[in-house]
C-alpha cells in the first residue's frame, strides 16, 4: 500500500504520499472507534487512553503525524527521515488492528471457561460439575431460612438451571474479524486510488506545463507515457490529438480524438475538440453534432458555444448560429461571424 514510499523520487512526490498514507491511517483509526470526528494527535490520544494502541504504537504514530504536519508547509521538502516515520507508523498501525482482531476470540475462550468453573469443584472433576454440587448446598441455605410457601406456589427451579449461566447477544469473533478485514481492503483500496489518482493529476499537469511551454516534442512523449500508464483516462488522448491537429496531422488527431471518445462518451473536452477537428476540415454539418454534445455535457464551455456557432453559420442557420456566438462573449470563435460565400461556377461567355 506504501510502496511509492519505497521508490526515490521527488521531495513534492513524497510529501503528496505521506499526506495520502497519513488520510488512509486516519480513516482506520477512526473505524477502530467505532467512527469519530477526531484527527491528528487528538484521535491517537483517544485510541491510547481506551487502550487500543499501547505506547510504542501511539508514539509511532504521534512522529508520523509530526511528519504529516510538516510536509503539509509547501516549503518544506520532505527528508528520508519524514518517509521513515510514515512507514513505521504505518505498519505499527497494521500490528495494532491485527492485535485488535484476536483480542475478541480470547476473551471469549476465557469467558466460556470460566463459566463452568467453580471453587467448589474437587481435583480432577469434569466442567460444570463444581458450579452443580456449589449450588446445591446454597439452594438448601435457601430453602431452609425461607419462610413456608403456599400450597398452590410453583416449586423452586432445579439447581443445574441455577448454575447454569445464561450468555446472550455473544459475537462471533469471526465475524468482527472477517468485518476488519474487509474494512483493511476498503481502505488500501482507497488509499491506492487516491496515490494513483495524485499521481495522475501531477503528471498531467506537468505535460501540460510542457505543451504550454512550446516543448512539443517533450510534451508528446509525456503525454504518451501516461496514456500507456492510465489506459482508461480519455484526457491525454485529447491532448495528442491537439498537438497532432496543430502538426497538421489530421489522421492522427482523428484517431486520438476516436480513442478519447470511445473511453470517455462524456468527456465535454474530447467531443469539443473533436468537432473543432471537423469544423477546420470543412465539415461543418458533423462538427456541429459533436459541439453540440460537448455543449449539452457543460454548458458553461464558451468555446463550444461559440465554435457551434461557427457550424451553424457555415451550414446556412444563421440565426441560431449568431444567438450561440453572442452567447459565448468574444474569442477566436468571433472571426467566423461572416458567412462564407457560397461557390459560383465561372459563367460561359456568350459567342460573338
Amino acid at each position: 500500500m506504501y510502496s511509492r514510499l519505497d521508490q526515490i523520487r521527488g521531495p513534492e512526490d513524497a510529501a503528496a504520499d505521506i499526506l495520502d498514507l497519513w488520510g488512509a491511517a486516519e480513516a482506520a483509526m477512526r473505524a477502530m472507534l467505532g467512527g469519530s470526528t477526531l484527527s491528528g494527535q487528538a484521535l491517537v490520544r483517544e485510541l491510547r487512553q481506551r487502550g487500543i494502541l499501547n505506547l510504542e504504537q501511539a508514539n509511532a504514530l504521534a512522529t508520523f503525524w509530526d511528519a504529516r504536519a510538516r510536509v503539509d508547509d509547501v516549503g518544506y521538502k520532505p527528508t528520508l527521515t519524514d518517509v521513515g516515520y510514515a512507514r513505521l507508523g504505518y505498519n505499527e498501525l497494521g500490528r495494532a488492528v491485527s492485535e485488535a482482531s484476536s483480542a475478541p476470540a480470547a476473551v471469549s475462550i476465557a469467558t466460556t471457561s470460566g463459566a463452568d468453573a467453580s471453587p467448589f469443584a474437587p481435583p480432577g472433576a469434569a466442567p460444570g460439575a463444581g458450579a452443580a454440587a456449589g449450588a446445591r448446598p446454597v439452594a438448601a441455605a435457601a430453602a431452609t431460612s425461607a419462610p413456608p410457601r403456599a400450597a398452590s406456589a410453583p416449586p423452586p427451579p432445579p439447581a443445574d438451571r441455577v448454575a447454569t449461566p445464561v450468555v446472550r447477544g455473544r459475537r462471533s469473533p469471526l465475524v468482527l474479524i472477517v468485518s476488519i478485514l474487509v474494512l483493511l481492503a476498503v481502505l488500501g483500496a482507497a488509499a491506492y486510488y487516491a496515490l494513483g489518482r495524485s499521481s495522475y493529476d501531477r503528471d498531467m499537469a506537468t505535460a501540460i506545463d510542457l505543451m504550454q511551454s512550446s516543448k512539443t516534442e517533450a510534451a508528446r512523449a509525456a503525454f504518451s507515457k501516461i496514456a500507456s500508464e492510465h489506459p482508461d483516462q480519455a484526457e491525454p488522448h485529447v491532448f495528442l490529438a491537439r498537438l497532432a491537429r496543430t502538426d497538421g496531422d489530421v489522421n492522427s488527431a482523428r484517431q486520438e480524438l476516436a480513442t478519447a471518445i470511445r473511453l470517455e462518451p462524456g468527456n465535454e473536452r474530447a467531443q469539443r475538440e473533436m468537432g473543432l477537428l471537423l469544423l477546420s476540415q470543412g465539415n461543418a454539418e458533423l462538427a456541429r453534432r459533436f459541439l453540440v454534445r460537448a455543449v449539452a455535457i457543460d454548458t458553461t464551455d464558451h468555446a463550444a458555444q461559440g465554435y457551434l456557432g461557427c457550424a451553424l453559420l457555415r451550414i446556412g442557420r444563421v440565426e441560431e448560429g449568431q444567438r450561440f456566438i453572442s452567447r459565448a462573449g468574444s474569442g477566436s470563435w468571433s472571426t467566423c461571424t461572416a458567412v462564407p460565400p457560397a461557390p459560383t461556377t465561372a459563367a460561359t461567355a456568350p459567342p460573338r
